[in-house]
């Protein structure tokens, strides 16, 4: 079984996706062990804030994520791969379900570079940006899929 950890910038609000978050996070329950941690979102006026927002949120993120975990933050810049692919790579980065994984989801203006390249993998779930309630609905579904092909059930076709 996969130990996972989401660290996110913000809360969920909208409700329909916090439903879905709900959901998928109850059908990931035979594959993976989810920890969801929020991380309170660093106040600006506009994105000429954004040196001091991202220091600001990349100390709150350090300070939460586990060193001896595998570190993936999403960017739009990251690797895009299959729904396969992923499944395959959790595999490998998990160790075979012996090593935690962390995923990092920033703020409404993104990630520090800094914190970026201290992770071990950059991934995209899409070359556009999404809003961080998107994201972490989209991660979900793709955690599940992959835990459906890794355990071979019928859910990804």
């Amino acid at each position: 079984m996969l130990s996972i950890i989401i660290i996110r910038i913000g809360s969920i609000k909208d409700g329909s996706h916090k439903t879905l978050e709900v959901e998928l996070l109850k059908r990931l329950g035979p594959y993976a062990k989810i920890k969801v941690k929020e991380l309170k979102p660093t106040r600006f006026k506009n994105a000429a804030d954004s040196e001091r927002v991202f220091k600001e949120e990349a100390t709150q993120i350090r300070d939460f994520w586990d060193s001896d975990s595998f570190k993936i933050v999403l960017s739009e810049h990251g690797k895009i791969t299959s729904s396969e692919a992923f499944a395959k790579s959790l595999s490998v980065w998990s160790d075979n379900g012996q090593r935690s994984l962390t995923f990092i989801i920033g703020s409404a203006l993104g990630i520090d570079r800094d914190l970026m390249s201290e992770a071990d993998h950059v991934l995209s779930l899409s070359p556009m940006t999404f809003p961080h309630e998107t994201v972490s609905v989209l991660l979900l579904e793709q955690l599940y899929r992959a835990g459906t092909i890794i355990n071979g059930k019928t859910y990804h076709y």
